[in-house]
Parts: C-alpha cells; sequence; structure tokens
C-alpha cells in the first residue's frame, strides 16, 4: 500500500509543479503592461483622454471634462509619480494646477528618462474647499505605461513596451515567457529524478 502511495506521489508531482508555475503565469501578464484607467461613472468627470503609451522625455497630457451638474467645481488638480528603471524606483508624486478652457481641464507634465509609467490621479476640488480623489486613494493610483517599460515583478526583471527589444538582456535578466519555460524545466527534471529512483 505504501509503495503504490509513492508511486502516485511520484508522478503527480511534477504534473502539480507544472500546473502551479503556468498559472502564475498569464496572471502576472494581464498584470503588467496596461493601463489602468479609474471609473468616472461615480465621478463629475467625463470625457476623460491622455497619451498614451508614454514617451521618455517628452509632454505627457491629460484632458477632461466636468460634467455640467456639477457647477461647484472650482479646480481641477493632477498628481502625477514617474517610476522609472536602471535604478528602479518611483519618484515623489507631483501635484500640478490644471487649465481651463471652455470646460476642458488640462495637465501636461514632461516624463523623466527610462521611465516604466506615470501614476496619476485627479484631485477634484468645491467652492467649500473639499476635495475628492478620481480615482480614490483606497484605489491607488491610475497608470499609463511607456514605449519602453521594466520592472521588478516576483524577483524577476521583466521588460515590455512597443520600443523594447523583448529579449534577454547582457545579464540574462529577462526573457518573455520565463514562468512557462521554467514550468517546463522543472518538468523535465522531476520526470529524471523519478526514472532514477524507479
Amino acid at each position: 500500500m505504501e509503495g503504490m502511495f509513492n508511486q502516485k506521489y511520484r508522478i503527480f508531482t511534477p504534473i502539480l509543479i507544472c500546473i502551479f508555475l503556468c498559472l502564475n503565469s498569464p496572471i502576472t501578464m494581464a498584470e503588467t503592461g496596461e493601463n489602468i484607467t479609474p471609473d468616472l461613472e461615480n465621478s463629475p468627470l467625463e470625457n476623460l483622454t491622455f497619451t498614451t503609451p508614454s514617451e521618455d522625455l517628452s509632454e505627457w497630457e491629460i484632458s477632461v471634462s466636468v460634467s455640467e451638474s456639477s457647477g461647484n467645481v472650482t479646480k481641477l488638480k493632477l498628481e502625477t509619480q514617474i517610476c522609472v528603471f536602471d535604478p528602479i524606483l518611483c519618484h515623489a508624486p507631483e501635484i500640478i494646477d490644471m487649465t481651463n478652457t471652455d470646460n476642458s481641464w488640462n495637465g501636461i507634465i514632461t516624463t523623466l528618462e527610462k521611465h516604466s509609467y506615470v501614476n496619476w490621479r485627479i484631485h477634484i476640488v468645491y467652492e467649500n474647499g473639499s476635495e475628492i480623489l478620481v480615482p480614490e486613494r483606497s484605489e491607488g493610483y491610475a497608470k499609463v505605461w511607456s514605449t519602453c517599460w521594466e520592472i521588478m515583478q516576483n524577483q524577476e526583471i521583466i521588460t515590455g513596451g512597443d520600443k523594447c527589444d523583448d529579449v534577454i538582456d547582457e545579464d540574462g535578466r529577462n526573457i518573455s515567457g520565463f514562468p512557462i519555460f521554467s514550468a517546463i524545466i522543472s518538468l523535465t527534471f522531476a520526470t529524471i529524478v523519478i526514472n532514477r529512483n524507479q
């Protein structure tokens, strides 16, 4: 009985390892490189547009209007945080006043060299001095990715973007689809170990 259990355990172990590693891959790919845009349905903002993707050392612009039913909005402020690679770090957030022309509120910043993405949110200021954020602080930042980005995720360096070569660099830090590649290697290694033990 014990021998049968050990044999089944040896068969299923590499399969479970492969499934676990493969399931991690789609989550990583889905979360990385995709812009995050706030839901404006319950806010006074509408007609949101912004530059995407962002480019190094270039103007990044966002434009939005305020719904007619929210006439007591007096000011919009744009909060941005630029995150760069080499080294990987996020600069302190900066806030600027957005300009208003015929209810078209605009904010413009200049991006940094080797930036991966721009985090952003809009502060809506009312006549009475109260202020709300879109997206709310509890929801984190909205995000726009650059034409070439690099991040650290699960202790791996991952790169991407329209103007980035998705290949292993000189340090061997990254390759597209690495989690799946790891799963195949793990499965092969586990199979060799099982065959040697039989």
